[in-house]
């Protein structure tokens, strides 16, 4: 298990990754007061952990992808893990979430047009084996992205929670990030 002081450094670290992404891991060093080799090493780590990824993030309208529309898909019983992996491998498709409720995936795409949507929604979505039901949200206005988040955490200076060492929140079982 990972000690405190540990997870510390390493939060200070995303912290300040969150803030830059762009900056040298010598300038990184002499803000969260280790080495160069240190930041580097803990860096990899996290990385091959897969608690620290590093993306680009592109505008979907300016990709000629404006139309952002959530999916609502309630599955036929024992479906539900063959339609999630046919929608993550769909192209248009940016997140596709197993959960709880009603639906049991929430499926996020982008589109070039409403018609190009509709087309999807009413020709592939619809005729996926094991839908049993599906709706369609279109976004308006996005207020907050995922990755912005992070920025709010990143001045937060809050105490370590349960399971940030472990990837899983004891709360959860069989949760995975």
């Amino acid at each position: 298990m990972t000690s405190k002081t540990s997870i510390v450094k390493d939060r200070n670290i995303i912290r300040e990754l969150v803030q830059d992404p762009r900056q040298t891991n010598v300038a990184l060093a002499a803000k969260v007061g280790l080495s160069e080799g240190s930041v580097r090493r803990r860096i990899d780590r996290l990385l091959a952990e897969g608690k620290l990824q590093f993306s680009a993030i592109p505008s979907a309208p300016f990709m000629g992808r404006p139309v952002h529309t959530l999916f609502e898909i309630q599955s036929a019983p024992g479906a539900t893990e063959q339609l999630i992996d046919k929608l993550a491998g769909m192209p248009e498709m940016a997140y596709v979430y197993h959960v709880t409720g009603q639906f049991d995936i929430i499926a996020v795409g982008y589109f070039a047009s409403t018609n190009t949507m509709r087309r999807f929604w009413t020709e592939r979505l619809g005729h996926l084996e094991g839908v049993m039901e599906s709706r369609s949200v279109m976004v308006l206005r996005v207020a907050k992205r995922a990755h912005e988040w992070a920025r709010d955490l990143a001045g937060a200076d809050d105490e370590l929670e349960p399971g940030w060492d472990t990837g899983t929140d004891p709360g959860l079982s069989g949760y995975e990030h």
